[in-house]
């Protein structure tokens, strides 16, 4: 054993709008790691910065998710949290559940009351409400101490690198360069030109370039080291985060590097234990089961890198919400055919969404909706999930209907329909309820009066209709509700 100082690992986290991201900004324009003055920084999913000669290392994810993740796993990467709270707003619901986080996982806390620029401020009130959640600071009964600061003058921001640098020595962090390697996956992406892209920091061990790794079911070899300045490396120590290039696939967030040397045994019987869902979910060809007495919002999630897939991944309430399958990249004609069969959304962030796919989605009925900010994809998530896929705000109902009987003709199922209200054309989109849930999003294939072929069938009358949908299960007293989507993308 050869135990070192190292650099503490720190995580800033709160509610949106806070300043989360203003802070590290601010931390890394002024304060480039290792003195490199004029140094560009790039994102890689953590950075270093040097205080006073010493280093420490922020992860820059969307925090709640990766946090999350790795403290799931067994992988303990955070030592302390900058707990970060707008003096203007106070404590907020991602406040709290940042709370929550902090406490299940037993990591040391900072205050940053960000924000102390402006006038007519009252920071004992952001104080009195954090000891409502427990967060006892300095002069209200605890021993936390609380920053004022502005992440957009850089007020009080050298104070709060002062206290993390203080809280770090008195923890006396260390770890051994020679041990077996581990290092924690805190971000991973596939680059088009370079492959797989994972952001990783070391816990213990010496990472290498040329080094053999695994990681869960992911094998590789490391072609290449660098950090967020771009500048390439041979090797990183413990509490260094780095970017590895050359790993065969694309690591969860949370799973932990490892030489691919070290005892194969000892790592499967690890990874058994630490199980968790992977990026990829197995889905049969039989998609009958899918459909639960209790009927949930089925979704595909697809996104530019694995922490955002996380991110998004963790604030899904398993009651209300079917995850079908969850991957990173562009989204593909097979994704649109997995959403026709299954009955599912498909919910794109940051990623491509070429013509031929969207004109796919439309003519097979598949909801397509594509994001590039993730707090307004995950607030519209949450509502579906409340609703239950109820339609949402960029719906309008134009028609309603009844199924009041079943025919078989030909091989086609036909749906004996009433119009309840409005008027329902073969080409509108569709929503099938049952139960007040939507439970499919079919498209029409055909409709008739009596012998006749028709185009549209108004309120109160009656006639037949056959779907596209290979699968749909139809029942009578399902109702079929034709929509328009008034804001579309």
């Amino acid at each position: 054993m050869a135990l070192q100082p190292r650099p503490p690992i720190i995580t800033i986290m709160g509610h949106v709008d806070h300043g989360k991201t203003s802070l590290l900004d601010f931390i890394r324009t002024t304060k480039v790691a290792a003195g490199e003055a004029g140094g560009i920084t790039q994102h890689i999913g953590a950075y270093q910065i040097v205080n006073k000669g010493k280093k420490l290392t922020f992860i820059d994810t969307p925090g709640h998710a990766a946090f999350t993740k790795m403290r799931e796993r067994g992988a303990k990467v955070t030592d302390i949290v900058v707990l970060v709270v707008a003096v203007n707003d106070g404590v907020k619901p991602q406040t709290i559940e940042s709370i929550r986080h902090i406490k299940e996982a037993g990591v040391a806390v900072v205050v940053a009351i960000n924000k102390s620029d402006l006038p007519d401020t009252y920071p004992d009130m952001v104080k009195a409400q954090l000891a409502e959640q427990g967060i006892l600071v300095n002069g209200f009964g605890g021993s936390i101490d609380a920053i004022q600061l502005s992440a957009k003058t850089g007020q009080g921001v050298d104070q709060l690198l002062d206290t993390l640098q203080v809280m770090s020595e008195l923890m006396e962090l260390q770890a051994d360069p020679e041990a077996p390697l581990k290092a924690t996956v805190i971000e991973a992406a596939k680059d088009p030109r370079r492959g797989s892209v994972s952001t990783v920091i070391v816990q213990q061990g010496t990472l290498k370039v040329r080094q053999d790794v695994f990681a869960d079911e992911v094998i590789g070899r490391v072609r290449q080291l660098s950090n967020e300045l771009g500048m390439q490396l041979q090797e990183v120590l413990p509490g260094d985060p780095v970017e590895i290039v050359g790993l065969e696939g694309v690591p969860a967030v949370g799973s932990v590097i490892q030489d691919q040397a070290a005892d194969y045994t000892q790592a499967e019987g690890e990874s058994e234990a630490e199980a968790t869902p992977t990026t990829n979910i197995f889905v049969p060809t039989d998609f009958a089961h899918l459909l639960d007495e209790k009927v949930k919002l089925k979704i595909i999630l697809k996104a530019d890198v694995e922490g955002t897939l996380e991110a998004i991944r963790m604030t899904l309430d398993e009651e209300s919400v079917d995850l079908i399958q969850s991957d990173i990249g562009p989204v593909l004609e097979r994704d649109i055919e997995l959403a026709e069969a299954t009955g599912a959304a498909v919910i794109s962030f940051h990623t491509k969404v070429s013509k031929k796919v969207k004109e796919q989605a439309k003519q097979q009925g598949v909801k397509l909706k594509s994001y590039d900010v993730i707090y307004e994809l995950i607030e519209d998530l949450q509502k579906q999930m409340l609703k239950l896929m109820e339609p949402t705000i960029d719906e309008v109902v134009i028609g309603e209907a009844e199924i009041l009987q079943l025919f078989e003709m030909k091989g086609d199922h036909i749906a004996g329909i009433k119009v309840k209200t409005g008027e329902i054309r073969r080409i509108d989109l569709m929503h099938l309820k049952r139960d007040d849930k939507i439970i499919a999003n079919p498209v029409i294939k055909s409709m008739m009066h009596g012998k006749e072929e028709i185009q549209s069938l108004k309120a109160k009358n009656e006639g037949g209709m056959t779907f596209k949908n290979r699968k749909l299960d139809f029942k009578v007293g399902d109702i079929l509700i034709a929509y328009k989507i008034v804001d579309e993308e």
